[in-house]
């Protein structure tokens, strides 16, 4: 059985894109945040995942990023209508697991010209199915052996299949290991300890397992430290890490009855949003009307005084340590206790990464490009590259339907949540808007709206000068430098 190629691939992403705008992102990344529940599918690819790792050995997080990036979040017209979620083509030797074939056209572009390919695929009753098939062919083919060595490592595998030539792209394995670093796809191959041996005596009926309360507290957080992070630069990653710190998960004496998240005391400068304080055990603190106001004073207090020298990094473990430095805590392990919540929760997937607020009066080509993403969510706007009264309108309506304060301006969480993935082979605004920074910087690109090899290049070009992993993918971290 021969594996799909890499053309193959390549025309399954280009039908993902068509049909869904692909996009991933932080908290709400792009216009087709409404049509994809990122961690919704996560969890039913994990489920099918956990088929084809009992029974053929690949690991899970593998599984789950490979069909992340070749069905588009399961959005290609092949995985939605045919549950084909690899591009597995139909052979002369017939998989237990497929259902029947479907001919569909793919496209690839070979120096510079379209060439269109009828291709026959196999479908699929389900997901399941799918993901047993693609671990079935990994298993079964000899060139894989070796990366049946690391079924408990996720990149040592993804790296071996690579090598033994599953696709020809370079930067495959580094596509699928990026994907399942942002989304922690390696909690899903967490080794279980082995079972004890039973006690001679009849074993106490196993407690059920207590839920992470800190789960909870960082759905609540994240929106508020994304908002706080667009109006004063403090990393979300390090307000939702403090929150779960100092809050003591939510259960501390003083988050219960003054929703105090940050330990913040009474005295000092004064704040705008707290009006009295609690004393508990002879220390006063800060009371708030809710969550929302803690972290807004925890924002103010960081990005002004003392601690304002934190501001000039962006790094979570720097700002931390800057924090500390100045005085926000006696503990000398305070900056390393913290930052273990951000890795051991994947905080900084909540970080933005574009600083640059847009408003009423600014002229120029990152005008012309915010036009150009507004259109793509489905709002009317011209494209003047001068911010007027009806693109002030645009991102107004804009923010109201994405449930943003809206206040007119193009601020970092809004043009966070405007910016999609765009990657080779997209057509439409959201290419323009590349297009329309990429050229006012001089480099050159495809004409139109298309994403051609061109634009690929130019991408590339600035992921390297930024020290960016070299994708030529428009992803969150490539938008915080084009509008940088």
């Amino acid at each position: 059985m021969t594996h799909p190629s890499a053309r193959i691939r390549i025309g399954l992403l280009a039908i993902a894109l068509t049909a869904a705008g692909l996009a991933t992102a932080t908290v709400g990344a792009d216009d087709s945040e409404a049509a994809v529940d990122y961690e919704a599918y996560i969890a039913k690819a994990a489920k099918a995942a956990t088929a084809s790792k009992k029974k053929y050995g690949v690991p899970r997080a593998v599984t789950i990023a490979q069909s992340i990036l070749e069905s588009g979040w399961g959005l290609s017209g092949l995985s939605a209508k045919y549950r084909n979620y690899f591009g597995i083509k139909c052979s002369a030797a017939v998989s237990p697991y497929q259902k029947g074939c479907v001919s569909l056209a793919s496209y690839e572009y070979i120096k510079g010209k379209k060439k269109k390919y009828v291709s026959k695929f196999r479908t699929y009753s389900s997901m399941e199915k799918s993901f047993l098939d693609h671990g079935r062919l990994l298993n079964y083919a000899d060139r894989y052996n070796p990366a049946f060595k690391y079924t408990n490592d996720p990149d040592k595998f993804i790296k071996a299949v690579h090598k033994a030539g599953y696709a020809t792209d370079p930067n495959y394995s580094t596509l699928v290991i990026n994907t399942m670093k942002r989304w922690n796809l390696y909690r899903f191959d967490v080794s279980k300890p082995k079972a004890k041996p039973k006690p001679k005596k009849p074993a106490p009926k196993p407690k059920k397992p207590k839920t992470d309360p800190n789960k909870a507290l960082i759905s609540s957080l994240a929106p508020l430290a994304q908002r706080n992070q667009a109006t004063t630069r403090v990393p979300a990653s390090v307000t939702i890490a403090q929150g779960l710190y100092h809050s003591d998960s939510g259960k501390s004496t003083v988050t219960k009855k003054a929703k105090n998240y940050f330990g913040i005391l009474c005295g000092g400068a004064k704040s705008k949003v707290s009006k009295s304080c609690l004393k508990v055990n002879g220390t006063k603190y800060r009371k708030y009307k809710s969550m929302s106001d803690s972290v807004t004073d925890q924002g103010a207090v960081l990005s002004t005084g003392r601690y304002k020298s934190a501001m000039k990094t962006t790094s979570p473990k720097a700002f931390l340590n800057a924090i500390a430095k100045a005085g926000w805590s006696s503990k000398k392990s305070y900056a390393d206790s913290v930052y273990k919540l951000i890795t051991k929760y994947g905080l900084t997937k909540y970080d933005l990464h574009i600083t640059l607020t847009l408003k009423k009066g600014d002229r120029g080509a990152k005008i012309t490009a915010l036009q150009n993403l507004l259109i793509k969510a489905g709002h009317k706007v011209k494209t003047t590259g001068y911010f007027g009264t009806d693109t002030v309108s645009a991102v107004k309506a804009y923010q109201k339907k994405r449930k943003l304060t809206a206040t007119g301006k193009a601020d970092p969480l809004t043009l966070t949540r405007l910016a999609p993935d765009v990657r080779k082979g997209a057509k439409g605004n959201q290419v323009a808007a590349v297009h329309n920074i990429l050229e006012a910087r001089r480099y050159k690109v495809d004409g139109g709206t298309k994403f051609g090899a061109k634009t690929d290049k130019a991408v590339r070009t600035l992921q390297k000068k930024y020290k960016l992993p070299q994708t030529g993918i428009v992803s969150v971290r490539t938008w915080g430098e084009l509008f940088g």
